[in-house]
């Protein structure tokens, strides 16, 4: 493209970021010719609205613009309205510029600079929004440049922009981008399996949505990862299991059928408090058969006890019952 290819197309960007000035003008009102040949009286719109769809058509431009025309239409929005544009409104725009060209580290720069350094800008709400679309793409698989040489997925990156964004944002507001960049987070963690991780983030959110349809969703959440954290398949299974998950587990499993009643047979939570109870005293069962094996009968005892006595009706217990007559039946025996 020759220089004055290059003329042309700015001068062709700016008309069209300016056309609305242009043809609204400065008046009050204009007559215009309608197709009925009637005349009508259009009035003009006042400068906010001029300004609004000013910078609509900035935003429509900035997909296929190079550095150069958004920079000339910045100015001559400079010109029109300056009592509106700012250096934030350039950074927006630079970091859409970068956004629609696919290069999103280039973009958060620029719109985590206009967050930083004017957090009370218009443009805020906008850039939070993108820097979401941003982060659940990455989350999504999208790849990151790492040393200018590798591209690995950028799970870290998106879970990073997300939690600032809760940051900045809070959670106060169910429609907020901060609730949603923390719902987005948990979900990440549960499609990897990494389920306290989800738990806690769940915890995070129930600390400000304790009721209605969040907490209630929160509640089963923090539930179901604790329960799937036990339950993990042998190969990705700790050394030790950790019998808290499933105390924590079956007490939110509990608050939920509480609060909820209609909906726990619907996420089958009665048979989850089953299964809960019967891996709970199966763990401490074969905690009594290793100090039975040892013959520490008084250690052993006191574990079948506690299966006996915490949860009577369920198979260990009854395996507990049989192992403690065991253990009598041999006192007895030693005793003759």
């Amino acid at each position: 493209m020759n220089r004055a290819q290059v003329k042309n197309r700015v001068q062709n960007v700016v008309l069209a970021v300016c056309a609305a000035l242009l043809y609204l003008g400065a008046g009050s009102a204009e007559t215009v010719r309608a197709q009925d040949g009637k005349d009508q009286q259009s009035v003009t719109a006042d400068p906010q609205q001029r300004y609004v769809l000013a910078i609509s058509e900035l935003k429509e431009l900035v997909r296929s613009a190079s550095v150069a025309e958004v920079k000339d239409a910045l100015a001559h929005l400079k010109d029109d309205f300056p009592q509106h544009v700012g250096p934030d409104l350039e950074l927006f725009a630079m970091g859409e510029l970068e956004y629609w060209k696919d290069r999103y580290a280039r973009a958060m720069v620029k719109y985590e600079k206009l967050l930083k350094d004017y957090p009370g800008s218009e443009f805020a709400g906008a850039t939070m929004d993108r820097q979401f679309e941003i982060a659940t793409a990455y989350l999504g698989g999208r790849k990151k440049t790492v040393l200018g040489l590798f591209r690995i997925r950028g799970y870290a990156e998106g879970v990073e922009i997300m939690e600032r964004l809760s940051d900045r944002a809070g959670l106060d507001e169910p429609n907020g981008v901060g609730l949603k960049a923390a719902i987005a987070v948990a979900e990440h963690y549960e499609g990897r399996e990494r389920y306290i991780d989800a738990y806690l983030k769940w915890s995070e959110i129930a600390s400000y949505w304790e009721m209605g349809p969040i907490g209630k969703r929160a509640i089963l959440r923090m539930a179901e990862n604790n329960f799937a954290a036990y339950n993990k398949p042998r190969e990705k299974r700790q050394p030790l299991l950790d019998a808290s998950k499933l105390a924590t587990a079956k007490t939110y499993y509990e608050r939920f059928a509480m609060r909820y009643p209609e909906d726990a047979a619907k996420h089958d939570i009665p048979a989850k408090l089953k299964r809960i109870d019967e891996q709970m005293a199966y763990k401490q069962y074969t905690i009594g058969r290793y100090y039975h094996r040892v013959k520490r009968t008084e250690a052993a005892n006191l574990y079948y006890d506690m299966v006996i006595e915490n949860w009577p009706n369920t198979e260990a217990a009854e395996m507990a019952r049989q192992a403690r007559q065991e253990i009598a039946d041999r006192t007895k025996d030693r005793a003759e």
